[in-house]
């Protein structure tokens, strides 16, 4: 399974030079793969590993999915987490050290600040990125450019489970896929083994995690409406702001003269009803 399931990038451009923590390059995204070995131990079938088809690079040679942390627990003996191979994080991006303590305490998976949230489709605005086509990013169908995460199972007598944190390169989908309506990443797993045993069976041995990836819906809708009309917007506020102060200030001199008004008109009758009795 993947955590979460949707996945949004926006903002600005970025070079690879100018990531230094792996917060630099995008939403975070975790894949989580469980396998359960419900017959004989591995130890005496031979050698088993569980793999992971990591989608790293478009067909182009950009960053796709970058990956950050591999870890294998189970299959290793009780209490051992296993190594996997190629290592990630080959260009040393900082890890968040929010994500560090997070991983020490083992709590719940929670999103980050300023992280998108999985939007409420019944809003989801109209632009011209509805219109666009959908597109799938799979290294098996060539749309994609895979790294293989192999993690031996030495000791496979019950469950395994193999997770890897990645980052969405953002800079790669605003640059490709500004104008797409919706994008399909694929994540492919399975377990292999090598075993002089005949007729031997695995089943389920591979499986397939989509995730949907999206256009921040808040970039969508400034890309649907054109400056001008964002400007003129503005203005027109600004306008009727003015002209309310503008009403209020009216208003309030208004009542202060009525009022100076009927204090002098007050004062006049008194003085001449003095005169009246003085007389």
């Amino acid at each position: 399974m993947a955590i979460p399931q949707q996945l949004f990038f926006s903002g600005v451009v970025r070079g690879e030079s100018a990531m230094q923590s792996e917060r630099d390059v995008g939403s975070k995204v975790k894949y989580e793969v469980t396998v359960s070995n419900q017959g004989q131990s591995l130890k005496t079938l031979g050698s088993a590993f569980l793999n992971i088809m990591w989608p790293h690079e478009i067909a182009n040679g950009k960053w796709l999915l970058y990956p950050m942390r591999v870890e294998l627990e189970g299959g290793q003996g009780p209490g051992q987490k296993g190594l996997c191979s190629p290592r990630p994080n080959i260009l040393q991006l900082d890890v968040d050290s929010r994500d560090r303590r997070r991983r020490e305490l083992e709590p719940p998976e929670q999103p980050e600040p300023g992280e998108q949230q999985e939007p409420s489709m019944s809003w989801w605005p109209v632009s011209s990125a509805e219109k666009k086509k959908n597109i799938t990013l799979d290294c098996a169908r060539g749309t994609a450019n895979c790294v293989v995460f192999s993690c031996p199972l030495y000791s496979f007598d019950r469950a395994a489970v193999l997770r890897v944190w990645g980052r969405l390169w953002n800079s790669t989908f605003l640059e490709e896929y500004s104008a797409v309506k919706s994008l399909e990443v694929i994540v492919r797993a399975n377990i292999t083994v090598k075993s002089s045993i005949k007729n031997l069976m695995l089943r389920d041995a591979s499986t397939v995690i989509p995730v949907m990836v999206y256009l921040d819906p808040v970039a969508v809708v400034a890309e649907g409406v054109p400056w001008w009309v964002i400007l003129l917007a503005v203005l027109a506020g600004l306008l009727v702001l003015a002209l309310l102060v503008l009403l209020l200030w009216k208003t309030m001199v208004g009542k202060v003269m009525e009022a100076e008004k009927c204090g002098l008109s007050q004062l006049e009758r008194g003085s001449e009803n003095r005169k009246g009795n003085s007389g």
